[in-house]
Formats: C-alpha cells, sequence, structure tokens
C-alpha cells in the first residue's frame, strides 16, 4: 500500500469546541473506560449511539461500528485518550482535566499545538496507510508559524495550505513552503497555476488512481486544509476567514510570536514513539499544569541562537537524564567546544530549569547506534541514570580466565547482576551455545566479584528478542556449578529499558525505588515494552 506523503486527520467533527462532548459520550460508552475497545464491534456501535442521542452526529448507526471508531480515531490523535496493551481505552491527564471541565480551552490549545506526525495513533498497527518515514511535523503550529510573517502578508489561502502546505514533512521546511507559495502567488496567468498544481498533485497523491489532477487532489484534500484552519482558529493565534483564508490580524503580530517561541520552549517535538507509544501517549497526553517543559527550553529558541543550541544538543547527546548529571559534570561536557563562560552560563540554566527528564537526543541516539561497543557504553549510562553503580567491562578476579561480561550492577553489599547487551538490529533469539555460556561461564567465573554473589544476569537487546525459555535454562546450569545459587535473568528490549527510566524520572521514584523496581524484574522472564514491566 503506498504511504501518505500529505497531512492527514481524523475529521468527523472539524471543530475543536466540541472534543469535550465527544469524550463525554466515549466515558459513557466505555462505562468509563472499563469496556475493552479494541476488536469489539458493540462497543464502537454504543459509542454511535451515545454520540447520536447527544446529537454530535446523525441518528444513523453503521452496521459495523465504524462511526465509533472514528470518533474515537479523533481522541486519540489529540491524545485525549490511548490504546493499551490489553486493548482498553485510558484517559490520559489531559483527558481527565476536560472530563472536570478543567481549563478546556487552554488545554484543547496545547494538544492542538503539539499535535504532531508522527504520533501513538498514527503509528498503531491499524492506522492505514501509514505515513511516509521521515515525517517530523507540528501542523498546526507550522500553520501558524507559515502565515505569521510578512512575506505571505500575513495570509494564506485553503488551496495554498492544501497545495504547498499539507505537503511539508518537517518543522524546518517552513523557508521552502514559503518560497514554493510565492511563486504560485507571481503566476500570471490561471494557466501557469493549474499546471503547478498538477505537478504538486502527481507528486503527492499516494492514494492509488489514474486520475491525479489538480481538482482531484484539491477534492481529496481540502478539507484536511479546512480542518486545519478551525484548529489554527481555535487557538486564537490565527484567523479563518471563511471562504477565504488563514491570518494573523496586525494587532496580534507580536502575539502570535511569543506565544509560539513560548510552546517551542515548554513543548519541544516529542521522540517518545520512538520508546513505546503508550509512554509517548502519556507524555503528549500530560495537562497544561502537570506538563514539564524541555530542559533545552531554558536556553531559549531565538533565531541568533540555533546553531548553538544545536551544538548542546549534540555535545549532551550521549546522556539519558540531564536531571541525574551535576552541574560541574554539565559544565564539563559543554566545555569541550564552549568558553568556560558559555559552558557557565548554560549549566545553571539547564541545572535549574524544571523539565521533562528524559534526553530525546539521547534515545534517538540510542535505538539508532549502530556501533555494538557504544551500544554497551550508552546502556549502561541507562542503568547509572536508573540508579545502580554500574561497571563497565571488568575482569574476573580470577586473571587466568578470559570470559569478560559487558555491564555489572552493584545491587548491595552481597549481591551483582551480569548483563550482556545485544545490538541486534533485527532480532535476538537466546540459542543454546549462549545459554551454555552464561549459565556455565559468566556467573560461575563472576560470582564472589568482590565478595559478592551473582544473583541476577540480563540481556538488554537492540530491537525484538526471543528464547525466553532459555532463561530457565541458565539458571539450572548455574545451579548445576554452583548448588542452591538460584540466580533469576531477564530479557529487556532497549525500547523497554528508556520507557523504564522514562516512566521513574516522570514519576519522580527516587533511585532506591527505581532500583527495586528493576531488579524485580528478573523472574526469569522477558520484557519487550514498559507495560509489562510494572
Amino acid at each position: 500500500m503506498p504511504e501518505r506523503k500529505v497531512w492527514f486527520i481524523t475529521r468527523p467533527e472539524r471543530d475543536p469546541r466540541f472534543h469535550v462532548d465527544a469524550l463525554k459520550a466515549l466515558q459513557i460508552a466505555t462505562e468509563n473506560f472499563t469496556v475493552t475497545w479494541s476488536k469489539n464491534r458493540i462497543a464502537h456501535k454504543r459509542y454511535e449511539e451515545v454520540l447520536a442521542a447527544k446529537e454530535l452526529k446523525r441518528n444513523n448507526i453503521s452496521t459495523d461500528g465504524s462511526g465509533g471508531r472514528t470518533w474515537a480515531a479523533m481522541l486519540r490523535t489529540f491524545g485525549y485518550v490511548y490504546t493499551t496493551p490489553t486493548g482498553q481505552l485510558s484517559l490520559t491527564k489531559v483527558g481527565a482535566s476536560l472530563l472536570a471541565d478543567t481549563k478546556k480551552r487552554e488545554n484543547i490549545k496545547k494538544q492542538i499545538l503539539t499535535l504532531q506526525i508522527p504520533n501513538a495513533y498514527f503509528l498503531e498497527s491499524g492506522f492505514r496507510p501509514k505515513f511516509e518515514e521521515g515525517f517530523q511535523i507540528r501542523p498546526a503550529r507550522f500553520l501558524i508559524l507559515l502565515v505569521n510573517q510578512a512575506e505571505l502578508n500575513y495570509y494564506i489561502t485553503k488551496e495554498e495550505i492544501t497545495f504547498f502546505a499539507l505537503t511539508a514533512q518537517k518543522d524546518t521546511e517552513l523557508n521552502e513552503v514559503t518560497q514554493k507559495i510565492l511563486a504560485y502567488r507571481a503566476k500570471t496567468t490561471e494557466t501557469e497555476k493549474i499546471e503547478m498544481k498538477k505537478e504538486i498533485a502527481s507528486l503527492y497523491d499516494h492514494r492509488e488512481r489514474s486520475d491525479k489532477g489538480a481538482r482531484d487532489f484539491s477534492a481529496a484534500h481540502g478539507d484536511v486544509a479546512h480542518t486545519f484552519m478551525m484548529l489554527c482558529e481555535y487557538t486564537e493565534l490565527a484567523e479563518y476567514v471563511r471562504g477565504q483564508f488563514l491570518r494573523v490580524p496586525s494587532e496580534k503580530h507580536q502575539f502570535t510570536t511569543n506565544e509560539l517561541n513560548e510552546f517551542d520552549r515548554r513543548y519541544p517535538f516529542n521522540k517518545r514513539y520512538l520508546i513505546s507509544l503508550e509512554r509517548f501517549s502519556e507524555n503528549a497526553g500530560l495537562d497544561v499544569d502537570s506538563y514539564k517543559a524541555s530542559a533545552f527550553g531554558a536556553i531559549g529558541p531565538a533565531t541568533n541562537q540555533k546553531k548553538l543550541t544545536k551544538k548542546i544538543h549534540r555535545l549532551l547527546a550521549s546522556f539519558p537524564s540531564l536531571q541525574e548529571l551535576s552541574l560541574a559534570e554539565i559544565e564539563t561536557v559543554l566545555k569541550q567546544e564552549l568558553s568556560t563562560a558559555e559552558s557557565k552560563k548554560f549549566a545553571s540554566a539547564l541545572k535549574e530549569y524544571r523539565y521533562s527528564s528524559l534526553n530525546d537526543d539521547f534515545v534517538e541516539s540510542y535505538l539508532y547506534e549502530e556501533n555494538n561497543l557504544v551500544f554497551e557504553e550508552k546502556t549502561a549510562k541507562i542503568l547509572e541514570a536508573v540508579g545502580f553503580e554500574v561497571e563497565l567491562r571488568p575482569k574476573p578476579e580470577n586473571r587466568d580466565l578470559r570470559t569478560q561480561i559487558e555491564i555489572l550492577l552493584h545491587l548491595d553489599e552481597e549481591t551483582i547482576c551480569i548483563i550482556d547487551a545485544k545490538n541486534y538490529k533485527k532480532k535476538f533469539s537466546l540459542p543454546a551455545h549462549l545459554t551454555s555460556h552464561m549459565g556455565s561461564e559468566y556467573i560461575p567465573n563472576y560470582n564472589g566479584y568482590k565478595g559478592k554473589l551473582v544473583k541476577y544476569y540480563g540481556y538488554i537487546t537492540a530491537s525484538d528478542w526471543g528464547g525466553e525459555k532459555n532463561l530457565e535454562k541458565i539458571t539450572e546450569k548455574a545451579n548445576s556449578v554452583i548448588p542452591d545459587l538460584n540466580p533469576q535473568g531477564a530479557i529487556i528490549s532497549a525500547n523497554a529499558l528508556l520507557g523504564f527510566l522514562d516512566y521513574c524520572l516522570d514519576n519522580e521514584l527516587t533511585k532506591a525505588q527505581r532500583r527495586q523496581s528493576f531488579i524485580s524484574c528478573f523472574t526469569n522472564k522477558g520484557y519487550r515494552n514498559v507495560s509489562e514491566m510494572f
């Protein structure tokens, strides 16, 4: 199936003023979100019935509940609810605030301006067709930034949005789209404009059709443009003149600029979807009172600082949580390329700022790490951030042994855990020879290291894993060498490990609580996502 190349939004209701009503109807239909939603057509039809009773939709109930699914998809798109691994719809904090009639306009405005591609709903298996890889854009924010420019006379038409804005895939394409619109406006004849639109339609229409003309493209995507224009108007940062254009009135130019800068500071592009859709949904669904801004918001989005900001991001990308670093440690890292004065200035700003803890730059670099040794080192840094005393590649105390484990965790005065990091990009299946190696060599060789017992062992895998049953065999092999040791193992995906740290930091668990929660997962089980670990 061809991939989407153009923005899309589920739009059974285009006006965001009715989001709260739709959410309250869903609460009733799912018995306060206790009814299983996934593949439950009875629940989907029930939602349609409640919507119709509240006069939110026409009183025509579909045979398969498709109308209910579409309305729920809209609420998932905006992060008011998300689908749990058990198939239920879970209310987010912002969803709960709306149901409580708390700061409704502020919360909906936040969800509109932070709406992004990709998000949890767009990445769910049931969403088809998928967006083309490479999308990294916040559509409503992008549109308002586009409109609020003197070059475009502070307006943009629905047609220009349809053919130029909807085709942008990244937040950074603002100038490129602006130039295309200016080129379109400069065309002197209608024929020239039609030809330009035809070319765009032929490049960006993902649907399998033979008639990819401009009129067809406009009909297919014009309603998406209309919906985004309504969304932008709701934020009160732009004005939608029906039938004409989206504009920013002269008295709002500076106010809109300031508001967007503040949103950039507080709500950076959210990459938690790389960890898990659930962690993304929980974070993107925080309300205006509980959301913590990015640490990097402390250094501001000013244009003259963009290159410097990028440099600071790059320098700190090796650390999973800036919160876990001391002021001196941040300064030392920044001094690699910045002056002493600059390093102190930005380190102080980063350290004092109240922010969401997980470093998105680290997330991306860790999950796409190609170098096996660096993957091990980054895994060790995550475990340090969890709260463990970590040794990387320690040698066994018996120097005659060649065996060397990659990561060793000190749990207490008597106990250690050994970890093997596997940077397999497709799938790591725990095979017989590694099972034998862990049970017969690694565990016995490190048992007694600094006077401590190896009571736990595990594998951190870059991607998916298999062979969970072999964990029990490792325990048996170790017991055959050291009777009654009974070490317990775990296989944990890199996504689950990041999700674990993210959850701990977001919920302000102490390091002692983090360590206890982590090691409690070692019961000869495997974990693909963080929800399985808590």
